[in-house]
C-alpha cells in the first residue's frame, strides 16, 4: 500500500497559480540489502549468507554494466539504463567529453511491474500521532 499526506503548496506558474493542496508520497522506511537477503532466504532454500553474497555480487555487476554503457534488464521488474546530459554545441568538433555535464542511471519499470503499480492501493496517512505536541497559534479577536 502506498501512503500519502496532504500538503499545501504555492504554485507560481501555469494557468491557475496560487495556493493549492496536493497529495505527497509518505515514504515508509528504506529496505536494506540485508533485509532483502533475509526475506529471500526465508522464502527459498538459499541460505542467508549465500543470498547476501549473491545480492552484493549482483549490485557490483549491475553497476559495472551500467558504467560500461549497457542497459541492464531485469525481466518484469524493469531496466537500469545509463544516460547522460550534455551541453549543445554549434559544431560537431566542439562536442567533447568536456561538454558532458552529468552521467546518471535511470530506472524504467517493466510492463508487468508498471501495470501492478496502476492497481496499488493508495491511502491517506494520518499524521495526528498520539503524543506529538503541535504548536498552538493564538486566535485573532475580531
Amino acid at each position: 500500500m502506498i501512503n500519502y499526506v496532504k500538503v499545501k503548496r504555492t504554485i507560481t506558474t501555469g494557468d491557475n497559480p496560487g495556493t493549492k493542496y496536493l497529495a505527497r508520497l509518505w515514504r515508509n522506511e528504506d529496505i536494506s540489502l540485508d533485509t532483502i537477503a533475509k526475506e529471500v532466504s526465508n522464502a527459498t532454500t538459499v541460505s542467508y549468507p549465500d543470498m547476501l553474497a549473491v545480492l552484493k555480487a549482483l549490485e557490483m555487476t549491475i553497476s559495472a554494466h551500467v558504467m560500461n554503457g549497457s542497459a541492464v534488464k531485469f525481466g518484469m521488474l524493469g531496466a537500469f539504463i545509463p544516460q547522460l546530459n550534455a551541453t549543445a554545441q554549434n559544431t560537431l568538433d566542439d562536442v567533447t567529453t568536456d561538454t558532458v555535464r552529468r552521467v546518471s542511471c535511470r530506472f524504467l519499470p517493466g510492463v508487468e511491474f508498471k501495470k501492478s503499480l496502476k492497481d496499488v492501493q493508495i491511502s491517506e496517512r494520518d499524521l495526528n500521532v498520539k503524543g506529538i505536541q503541535l504548536p498552538v497559534h493564538p486566535q485573532k479577536n475580531s
